[in-house]
């Protein structure tokens, strides 16, 4: 968001204090940034391509840059806009290349009720626009194979089509050549069955190597030319695994299975009600004992070849993440979102058996197959699925009903993150408690910040999050010396003067 707006996170001090407005100017609209400034900015500070960013440059510049502040709503809208646009985007997809218009409108609701497309649709990211280009690429992918397994010419349209999509992709986010991977695996899969049956035709496998060679010389070339050297080494720790416990081995496989769960069902099991999780855990666990049964004999009953493709391709996306979580030792399974690479095929696999179900005359198993999804999409609505891990908007709350001094409040610094969560709070502070006028620091762990008697009156120091060594010997711990609220560890203190930094740590 900070980026899309062409300001950066550098611009907030480290290792002093500063005011709620030093802390939010990324935050403010800056009207002489150009697109220019944007890429430039992805590229060297960020982890990710700049597609979505130029996409949501353009749509704060169209719409919402009418404020001091960047609109937060408006951002988040983006998002929702390319999760909408899927659900068309999939039914016209669906009927192209499954030539069913039962099909493509069985898959068009799944994406629209699914509770993991309304979780990703409700970050402010770009993880909507990298399904539409799973999608894409997808539907070119079946398009082609259906090609090869009917002995029917690959058009060059289509090759080129496929390659410039794949490329677009890759700069939505670089996991997209996750799914390009699981693409050129099924493909081999199908090129491995031909040469056994001696029935393969040299020219499709020529063209099909265009797309997949073009979109790997497009990646080193933009590797080579754009992407930092130290890429990924300040906001990729989280996902580095620890291959040290048995709960290391066994979690990803549960973590991946929790998240292919939740493309289909997700009933308030993230409740505060103790007896409303033990509920909606137990139906669920009926409805997949219920379901999966029916879907087996579906899938045996479907004589469709894209039904074995699109397996093909899903089995192959899973195999790409464990070995990626159990040889490189990058947990991507920790990131449900990531999934986007393959959840498009999940939805396309569904509304087949779905279909066949209704053909076989069962609707009553499609009825409640998307009346559960329907249910699960309005938890996450609510915040009873997927709930924000972050929440400073409960921790504000906290704060403000347990402060009687002036503010201080402090985090530890290791990358840009703890500058976004600090943001969080700060902008709740604005929207909500605006004479509260808290001051901010965020802590290098290298430094130790030094709270001595030298200057004013009392204080209150709330440590958030905070991981580094400090001097409190002008301070005492408060009755909330050690808490915790939704994604903020805290301390609270009150010091008798205040925090002398003359600008710089001692």
């Amino acid at each position: 968001m900070v980026f899309s707006i062409g300001n950066n996170y550098q611009i907030v001090p480290l290792n002093q204090i500063i005011s709620l407005d030093t802390l939010l100017a990324p935050l403010q609209s800056n009207h002489q940034a150009t697109i220019a400034d944007v890429i430039k900015l992805v590229i060297q500070e960020d982890n990710h391509p700049p597609l979505y960013f130029i996409f949501a440059y353009f749509w704060n510049k169209l719409f919402f840059d009418r404020g001091e502040y960047v609109s937060l709503a408006g951002m988040r809208a983006l998002a929702v806009f390319w999760g909408v646009i899927s659900i068309p985007l999939i039914y016209f997809i669906s009927k192209l290349v499954f030539k069913s218009g039962s099909i493509a409108f069985l898959a068009a609701i799944l994406m629209a009720v699914s509770p993991y497309a309304v979780f990703i649709s409700q970050e402010a990211r770009h993880y909507t626009l990298a399904v539409v280009f799973v999608l894409i690429s997808l539907g070119c992918f079946l398009r082609a194979s259906s090609k090869i397994i009917d002995h029917k010419r690959i058009s060059h349209t289509l090759v080129f089509f496929w390659l410039i999509v794949n490329c677009l992709g890759l700069l939505v986010h670089y996991f997209f050549s996750l799914t390009i991977l699981a693409e050129v695996l099924t493909l081999l899969w199908i090129l491995f069955n031909q040469i056994k049956q001696k029935n393969f035709w040299i020219t499709n496998w020529w063209r099909l190597s265009l797309v997949f060679l073009g979109n790997l010389s497009f990646i080193i070339i933009w590797f080579i030319s754009f992407v930092p050297k130290d890429y990924g080494n300040q906001m990729t720790g989280w996902i580095q695994r620890d291959n040290d416990s048995f709960l290391a081995v066994i979690s990803p496989l549960f973590q991946l299975l929790g998240t292919l769960i939740t493309m289909l069902s997700l009933l308030p099991v993230e409740s505060e009600s103790l007896i409303i999780i033990l509920i909606s855990g137990a139906i669920m666990i009926g409805f997949f004992l219920w379901i999966i049964p029916q879907l087996k004999t579906a899938w045996l009953d479907s004589y469709k070849p894209e039904l074995g493709i699109l397996s093909a391709f899903f089995l192959s996306s899973i195999a790409i993440f464990f070995v990626i979580t159990y040889l490189l030792s990058i947990d991507i399974t920790r990131g449900a979102r990531y999934s986007f690479v393959y959840f498009p095929s999940v939805i396309l696999i569904l509304a087949i058996l779905l279909d066949n179900c209704w053909q076989r005359q069962q609707k009553r198993i499609v009825i409640i197959v998307i009346i559960m999804a329907l249910v699960s999409s309005l938890s996450v609505t609510f915040n009873l699925g997927y709930r924000k891990y972050y929440r400073p908007d409960k921790l504000v709350t906290t704060i403000e009903n347990n402060s009687r001094y002036p503010l201080v409040i402090a985090t530890s610094y290791r990358s840009l993150v703890q500058v976004g969560e600090m943001m969080g709070i700060a902008w709740e502070f604005n929207q909500r408690f605006p004479d509260k006028n808290p001051k901010f620091i965020l802590v290098n762990p290298e430094e130790k910040p030094n709270f001595n008697r030298s200057s004013s009156p009392p204080f209150e120091l709330w440590l958030i999050n905070f991981h580094s060594s400090i001097d409190l010997s002008d301070c005492q711990p408060s009755e909330l010396s050690s808490n915790y609220v939704t994604g903020y560890q805290y301390q609270k203190f009150l010091c008798g003067r205040s925090m002398d930094y003359n600008n710089k740590v001692k």
